[in-house]
């Protein structure tokens, strides 16, 4: 099971195995420009020997950088060397969601992994045929199938990666973080701190002076000998990356755009610098489900990946900002994927003189630009060193995100347009410098750190609390004092109703939050309020926040009951007013309908009105119930009106709620199609299983199983004959059956006949005419042939003297399909000349070897 609950597949004719292992030469791209070929070289050995890595992993990676060099770029799938299993290719096959996997994943020579993208559906990596990749393309309920793409490293740096530069006078702030505005907010405290950067790529040097790595994990292998950590970095590219996005400013080094954000490494590359697609997206699925913030992908390649495209549109919805390097191939090559999905920033490079390099990609995708030539950062073994590439660009976009959403500030506010999307990703396209260069080449303009955090509002309104009849607190928070160390602040209230404001007395506030308490406020009345800090020059108003007082009186009530199970259920209650108490114990009554006696449940305290939440257990199964809410203080109890709810029935057997057959036989095997739903009252399914066999026979052919965690569950299992030859057209019984966890089997058998046979071929035409060829008699016979299941085998013809088997001559004919036709000679060379009588006989075959045959009599000689 993956971390959403999807479902691996057992099949017992043929069990995928999961394996980590990797093709080796295949598809893709790791994003660094530059010049320069026998420096890059050298520089990239002596650095893979000096972390350990493979002699393996040493040639590989060197072949990669001398291929990109010499200005290869990507290698053909079908050029690449297989890892077993026959040299089947990885693919990626998406599934409409509902689809269970397992009517995928029993086809897979090998299984690699399988995601979940809620409502976009599941899907499963692994190996196929040829001829299953074209079964899956046609089927309903499939989205895509694709080529899982490999991405590799094009190395081409114009200050060599291998040259180590020294940094001897204590620390030092790149060029980039300058540029962007970042250092000048570094001493306001504007770090990073509280955001979560997830780096993508080839790993992170756990043990780097300048770094520190708050979580880890790998998606991709490290295979190196000095591996630290199963997401340690043997090539050095994301260490680079990390660098930018967050060094420490601990005194050494450099610095990096946010030195106090927490830094997430997730190992997609391998020491090759090569990464398959459905890793990428497994590690941006998982960013989604781990409240990662902010993504960067320094990595990208042409070819679109709908998988990538999924993992993506999933994390993007769930609050993630994702950031890519636009590539790296100039205006030749367009902006490249990841990139290139509208849910991305993709950004292109600048230099020190704000100059878009020509290598940088354009497009009308790309969106920023950032500092990406001849960036100084990190490299695995406390080294520094100079790279170039969008990869190096997208980071300084991506600390920036982050610093904008550790302040509170949502990712985007509306995920359905990339051209108006609020929120971080809005305030980057508003707040970016015009270079004057082409909007293809720079999008909205280079990355402004310093306005980005200008445009972000100083104060907060916070939700208001502790409220009653009369009175109620109101909260604010600051989020910019700029170079300021206090602030003077005060809160605006008004009746909801009214256009007049009524303030508070201001207060100098030293720490981040404030909050003061309002009196002879009406009751059961709207009230807004909004948060003020005033400095120098200017009042600044935050938003405007809405809340309602309490009742006067002590008042109660039931807002909603949840059945939770046969036994249980949660009650959501709601305070309405305290009257004139400091605290009131609240609690529910429970009977059953109809009887005289409530049974109460435990109390609890409140000193403010608003929700409340209790829950009843050890109810009667099936049962209806009546439920009220209790407040007391003192001598005082009021009850709430009632609320009427029934209990679920007693768990039983797992029910079987869908089961219907389809024939899906192919001209190589006899199949069908199990469309299965399955329910659990208690939430305890476990495994659902297909079986195949003769009608009225106990053998099993084939068997497919589902295992499970839920409490309903539907999808897709095929069950399959291999020997068409001898399963068509037979009777078959399938049987479906669904165990829970406590062992109970639920199964239902029904019949159907597979692939049934057409009716034998017809001989549509037989015209037989009489010539002679050279001295030698010839029947010239023309026919036509056909197949009601367009399965025709063959065609035969044969010649031979009337009361005499032996066949003097024949010619057959290949013929396919549905319908065949054609005109053959037939010659008896060894005829003295006189008149003989001859059979000229025709006979049409099918795939089932059902044969259909005519004859009719000629004459030759005179």
């Amino acid at each position: 099971m993956t971390e959403q609950g999807s479902s691996d597949p057992i099949d017992e004719e043929l069990t995928p195995t999961i394996s980590p292992d990797r093709d080796e030469d295949t598809t893709g791209r790791w994003w660094t420009a530059s010049s320069g070929v026998l420096l890059p070289l050298l520089g990239v050995s002596a650095l893979l020997c000096s972390r350990g890595l493979s002699r393996r992993g040493i040639l590989g990676t060197i072949g990669v950088a001398l291929s990109s060099a010499l200005g290869i770029g990507t290698v053909s799938g079908d050029e690449t060397e297989g890892n077993g299993d026959d040299n089947l290719e990885r693919y990626v096959v998406g599934l409409e969601s509902g689809t269970s996997a397992a009517s995928v994943s029993q086809n897979a020579t090998q299984l690699y992994r399988s995601m979940e993208f809620a409502s976009a559906g599941s899907v499963v990596v692994g190996a196929f045929d040829d001829e299953m990749c074209q079964d899956l393309e046609g089927r309903s309920d499939v989205r895509y199938v694709e080529r899982d793409h490999v991405r590799r490293p094009q190395v081409h740096s114009a200050v060599s990666p291998s040259e180590a530069v020294q940094i001897e006078d204590g620390q030092r702030s790149p060029w980039g973080v300058e540029r962007i505005g970042a250092t000048d907010f570094h001493g306001m405290g504007e770090t990073g701190d509280g955001a979560t950067v997830a780096i993508l790529d080839s790993g992170i040097d756990p043990e780097h002076e300048c770094l520190e790595v708050d979580e880890g994990k790998a998606f991709a292998e490290c295979n190196g000998a000095g591996c630290a950590t199963d997401w340690d970095d043997e090539s050095g590219h994301g260490t680079h990356c990390a660098g930018t996005v967050g060094a420490l400013d601990n005194g050494v080094g450099v610095i990096g755009v946010v030195p106090e954000v927490n830094l997430c490494a997730l190992k997609v590359l391998a020491g090759d610098g090569s990464g398959y697609d459905s890793d990428i997206a497994a590690a941006i699925e998982w960013c989604g489900d781990n409240d990662v913030d902010v993504i960067n992908l320094s990595l990208g390649g042409s070819d679109e990946a709908q998988v990538l495209e999924d993992a993506i549109e999933y994390a993007y919805e769930r609050g993630v900002l994702v950031v890519a390097a636009a590539g790296n191939e100039g205006s030749m090559g367009g902006v490249d994927y990841p990139a290139g999905y509208e849910q991305c920033i993709a950004v292109g490079a600048t230099n020190d003189r704000d100059e878009v390099p020509d290598w940088s990609a354009r497009g009308d995708s790309v969106e920023l630009v950032a500092p990406g030539e001849d960036v100084l950062s990190t490299r695995p073994g406390d080294e520094y060193t100079y790279m170039s590439g969008t990869s190096m660009a997208a980071p300084h976009v991506a600390a920036i995100g982050a610093q904008l959403m550790s302040r509170g500030l949502p990712h985007v506010e509306n995920t359905d347009d990339a051209d108006n999307p609020g929120g971080v990703r809005g305030i980057l396209q508003e707040t970016a410098d015009d270079l004057g260069f082409d909007d293809d080449e720079q999008g909205y303009g280079l990355l402004n750190a310093f306005d980005a955090l200008e445009e972000l509002e100083p104060v907060v309104t916070e939700d208001v609390t502790d409220i009653r009849a009369d009175t109620a607190t109101l909260n604010g928070s600051v989020r910019s004092l700029e170079d300021a160390d206090t602030a003077v602040v005060s809160f605006q209230w008004r009746d909801a109703d009214s256009s007049e404001w009524t303030e508070t007395e201001s207060e100098t506030l030293e720490g981040d939050t404030f909050s003061t308490t309002v009196d002879g406020l009406d009751p059961d009345t709207a009230y807004d309020v909004r948060a003020l800090v005033d400095d120098d020059d200017e009042t600044t108003r935050a938003n405007v926040e809405t809340f309602r007082t309490g009742l006067a009186e002590l008042a109660v009530e039931i807002e909603d009951v949840d059945v939770v199970d046969h036994r249980s259920a949660t009650v959501a209650g709601n305070l309405k007013g305290m009257g004139d108490t400091d605290s009131v114990a609240v609690s529910c009554s429970v009977r059953v309908e109809g009887d005289d006696e409530w049974e109460p449940t435990e109390s609890q305290s409140l000193e403010a009105i608003g929700a409340f939440e209790d829950t009843l257990s050890s109810l009667e199964p099936e049962t209806e119930y009546e439920v009220r809410a209790v407040a007391e203080s003192g001598e005082n109890r009021e009850t709430g009106d009632a609320v009427a709810f029934e209990t679920d029935p007693e768990p039983g057997l797992p029910a079987i709620d869908r089961f219907e057959l389809a024939d899906d036989s192919t001209n190589q095997f006899v199949r069908c199609n199990i469309h299965w739903g399955v329910s659990d009252r208690d939430d305890a399914l476990e495994l659902v299983a297909t079986e195949l066999r003769y009608a009225d026979e106990d053998d099993v052919l084939h068997r497919v199983a589902t295992e499970i965690e839920a409490g309903e569950e539907s999808g897709v299992h095929t069950v399959r004959h291999s020997d068409r030859l001898e399963g068509a057209g037979e009777a078959y019984d399938v049987t479906l059956s669904v165990t829970d966890s406590e062992g109970n089997v639920t199964e239902e058998t029904d019949r159907i006949t597979l692939d049934e046979r057409s009716p034998a071929p017809s001989i549509d035409q037989f015209e037989v005419t009489t010539d002679d060829f050279l001295g030698s008699p010839e029947a010239v016979v023309d026919w036509a042939v056909s197949d009601e299941g367009g399965e025709l085998d063959g065609v035969v013809l044969e010649l031979h003297r009337v009361g005499d088997s032996e066949v003097v001559d024949d010619s057959s004919s290949m013929a396919r399909d549905e319908e065949a036709s054609g005109t053959d000679s037939l010659q008896d060379r060894d005829g003295d000349g006189s008149e003989t009588e001859y059979e000229v006989t025709i006979t049409a075959t099918d795939y089932f070897e059902q044969t259909t045959e005519e004859t009719t009599r000629v004459t030759f000689g005179e």
